[in-house]
């Protein structure tokens, strides 16, 4: 991978990793978004789109050539092989996206945010990582109030997570606590001015 100061930018549902994305993205810092990335290469990518359909059949996509998301959440989530064939594929693919674009911006900070920067192997491919933690309760709220999943989806979802912080190499993490007691802003701020 060409040098791109990379710093690895994670956290739970609901502890604000993409609130803390788009104050850095005010500051002028470019933040690649693993979610949104892996989205665009599972609809615009010949070769995923090939291995999907190959793997999972016609009904990943639709008549309008866009990715069947509920066909793929119900094949995935019903599936643990399933999902780790998935999983292995997309974050290979998103791996080699993302060293793309650092070798297109040598030098300069940026910023790499994903909600499994471990599991995916991104984490080692980062100088630093910032952890954006907070309560549990306030993440579960803040997860209610977006909509979309139900209660107990939610739980097992932070549940599901914790292991995966507890992987991440301690010696880069810094820890945005976003519970709400201390400046966001201000945290930010001094992690930008190590």
């Amino acid at each position: 991978m060409a040098e791109c100061n990379l710093i690895g930018l994670t956290g739970g549902i609901g502890a604000g990793k993409s609130v803390v994305a788009r104050v850095l993205r005010t500051k002028g810092y470019e933040v690649y978004d693993c979610d949104l990335q892996a989205k665009a290469l599972m609809e615009g990518s010949p070769e995923l789109r090939e291995a999907l359909i190959g793997y999972f059949g016609e009904g990943c996509y639709g008549v309008d050539n866009s990715l069947n998301r509920s066909y793929l959440s119900q094949k995935i989530f019903s599936s643990h092989s399933d999902r780790t064939w998935l999983n292995r594929i997309v974050h290979k693919a998103v791996k080699e996206d993302l060293n793309q674009w650092c070798r297109e911006r040598e030098g300069d900070l940026k910023f790499v945010e994903s909600a499994i920067l471990h599991t995916s192997g991104l984490d080692s491919l980062c100088s630093r990582i910032w952890l954006v933690t907070a309560d549990e309760e306030i993440r579960f709220g803040r997860a209610m109030q977006r909509g979309g999943i139900d209660e107990e989806n939610i739980r097992a979802r932070i549940k599901a997570q914790e292991n995966e912080f507890d992987s991440l190499p301690q010696s880069k993490v810094d820890v945005i606590d976003n519970s709400g007691d201390a400046s966001l802003l201000q945290r930010i701020d001094s992690l930008l001015n190590f």
